[in-house]
């Protein structure tokens, strides 16, 4: 189905479309909906993606330089260990950024109040939590909390695939973003995979686009380098994407500089039509 010439310029005007909108994009032809959101992110961002080299604790060969984000993943059993485990971690990362954990996992624990844990996080030596997935927490407060202890969350994500339309999670996320603009990154591919509801590539295309369109207010529409792979995340930059995530700072230069890590990220982004920047995390 081609796309409605009047919902693609409301969505080029930067206007916010309405759900019923949104579903009838998702139904569209998938070039035609990546043609409109690459076109509307050229417009609004320009042609630069930018990419974070991150280092995950646990990974003995990540080296925590200059310009690095080094991440907590896990969550530990009790509040004691989790500081403790951000103590050691803020060590290790020097004057770089540390962030760590998912406000889903630190509320499901259920340790104390909430905005005394996410305080004891932060004297610890944590800078922000990395990811509140929204189809586990969509709680206003609780990110509102995250951002006042000075530990804010870095990222909007999605847990679990979504059977069907992507437009519920778009419109919860733009709620959310509304009420706290200061969340201006949007992962909406999901952390997992599922038997009972896999995903194609043409779905995780089209949740990238729906994203862009469907958040004209956001900047960042981000893509998991390290998860989904330089094919996908490469497609996904002509969707709409504008950001990659999880780059290694692990550089083999064994097989020749054109083949490490970083370089082989420039290279895919530049074969896109897009200028790579890195981003130094602050």
């Amino acid at each position: 189905m081609n796309i409605n010439l009047a919902i693609a310029e409301r969505a080029r005007a930067g206007q916010l479309l309405t759900a019923a909108e949104l579903d009838e994009l998702w139904a569209s032809d998938v070039l035609s909906l990546g043609m409109l959101a690459e076109e509307v992110r050229r417009t609004r961002f320009g042609s630069d993606v930018t990419y974070t080299r991150v280092v995950e604790t646990g990974n003995p060969s990540g080296a925590v330089g200059t310009g690095v984000e080094l991440r907590i993943g896990a969550l530990p059993a009790s509040l004691d260990e989790a500081a403790g485990v951000v103590v050691a971690a803020r060590r290790l990362a020097g004057t770089q950024l540390l962030t760590g954990f998912s406000l889903a996992d630190i509320i499901d624990r259920h340790w104390a109040d909430l905005n005394e844990v996410l305080r004891r996080l932060q004297r610890a030596g944590l800078n922000a939590i990395a990811e509140a997935p929204v189809d586990r927490i969509a709680d206003i407060a609780a990110l509102k909390a995250a951002h006042d202890a000075g530990v804010p969350v870095r990222c909007l994500s999605l847990q679990r695939p979504v059977d069907g339309t992507r437009t519920g999670y778009v419109m919860t996320v733009r709620s959310l973003v509304q009420a706290l603009p200061s969340l201006q990154t949007v992962a909406p591919l999901p952390r997992e995979q599922s038997v009972a509801v896999p995903t194609t590539g043409y779905d995780d295309v089209k949740s990238v686009a729906l994203a862009r369109l469907g958040l004209p207010m956001v900047k960042n529409i981000q893509v998991d380098w390290t998860q989904y792979g330089p094919k996908l995340a490469q497609v996904a930059l002509t969707f709409g994407a504008n950001d990659l995530d999880r780059v290694s700072t692990i550089d083999d230069e064994s097989l020749g500089r054109r083949r490490t890590a970083i370089e082989d990220v420039r290279r895919n982004i530049a074969a896109a039509g897009f200028i790579p920047v890195e981003s130094i995390p602050s």
